[in-house]
């Protein structure tokens, strides 16, 4: 009979104390669920949110874009000279070394007006020579009263004819020779044949357009980089450089310029990246990726807190000393791993809602249910 007892009360006692252990965990349970904000302001209650710190951290992240290669610059070359063509020695597309020859003129037009104007520039010097002698001989004898004022006279304007036609024919024949100069048309740079516009046997005019070169030595990656990267890519950064076309070759650049306005359908804006090309392997149109590495300490919070971080409204949820959660204006910077530069507008160590913050309003309570 006692031994019944016994048995009855353990299981009373057993059933109780798991009646109290449900209800704990019930308790626990309620008390630890997130409540909706338009839960917890019908029943005077703090939102919950989760919350971090504004400290300053080191931020590293890439930015990378791909564009096509342009020439760095863009030489137009035209005619010096009226001639006849004889032959054009380049193609659109060709490399070419500076120095090598480009269009070659009919020469023996120019080597003969060449040979005539030495040859009137050897009459022009002995018909000098002739007036000065003789101009000096009636100096002499006006000296000695043998000629008159007006013959000397005379053999001085003789003189001053003879000497403005030396000079005159010295004149052509410098022009005959660098006519005949510039009948061999060379390059001035490094690089490649962008566009031709005569052929061989043609005729040409003085400062017609002959050949559109494209300077080589260095080149310009057209970088399309999205606009959410623009206030991270300035002049000056160090970049480097990938083509298909050499996978095992990394290209050392620098961001030369960048062009701010953003392209309305692709949402890109364009930086334009210098790369050496002494090999001239690199030639306009080639598509190629360019990477820019970037580091930088700052004051930083976790991305989700800001809201609209790439806009010119970002904010967050500010949680002041009263639990108070205060709409507060920032200016975010660089964003990398999760965290984001917070420019102004915070100052270190201020608590920031991260979670729970999708309805939420300026000066709501919250309580803070997990930080970092």
């Amino acid at each position: 009979m006692l031994r019944t007892r016994s048995s009855s009360f353990r299981r009373l006692l057993f059933i109780a104390l798991l009646l109290v252990a449900l209800v704990l965990v019930w308790k626990a349970r309620n008390y630890q669920r997130r409540y909706t904000a338009a839960e917890a302001r019908k029943a005077s209650l703090p939102i919950p949110v989760s919350a971090a710190r504004a400290k300053v951290s080191k931020l590293e992240t890439t930015v990378g874009a791909a564009g096509q290669v342009l020439q760095y610059t863009t030489v137009t070359l035209t005619s010096r000279i009226a001639a006849k063509i004889h032959k054009v020695l380049v193609n659109v597309g060709d490399i070419i070394q500076s120095g090598a020859l480009l269009i070659e003129d009919e020469r023996a037009p120019l080597e003969a007006a060449l040979e005539s104007a030495r040859a009137e520039v050897e009459s022009a010097r002995v018909a000098e020579e002739k007036a000065a002698a003789e101009e000096k001989s009636m100096e002499v004898l006006k000296a000695k009263k043998m000629a008159t004022e007006l013959e000397v006279n005379d053999a001085r304007v003789t003189l001053a004819a003879k000497q403005a036609a030396l000079r005159e024919a010295n004149v052509k024949l410098i022009k005959a020779q660098l006519d005949l100069e510039a009948a061999r048309l060379t390059s001035p740079v490094n690089g490649i044949v962008l566009a031709r516009f005569v052929n061989s046997d043609e005729r040409v005019d003085v400062n017609q357009t002959l050949l559109q070169l494209g300077d080589l030595e260095k080149v310009y990656l057209l970088a399309q980089v999205q606009d959410e990267s623009v206030g991270q890519i300035h002049e000056g950064q160090p970049a480097e450089v990938f083509f298909s076309a050499y996978p095992t070759t990394t290209f050392k650049g620098t961001i030369e310029h960048v062009d701010p306005r953003i392209d309305p359908k692709t949402r890109a804006f364009t930086a334009y990246v210098t790369v050496h090309n002494p090999d001239l392997k690199l030639k306009p149109g080639l598509t190629g990726f360019m990477r820019v590495r970037i580091e930088k300490t700052a004051l930083a919070i976790p991305t989700v807190a800001v809201i609209n971080p790439f806009g010119e409204n970002a904010s967050v949820f500010a949680i002041d000393s009263n639990g108070r959660a205060v709409l507060t204006p920032v200016r975010a910077g660089l964003e990398a791993g999760g965290m984001i530069e917070i420019v102004s507008g915070l100052k270190e160590g201020t608590l920031v809602a991260t979670a729970g913050t999708v309805d939420l309003v300026d000066n709501d309570r919250v309580r803070v249910e997990s930080s970092r």
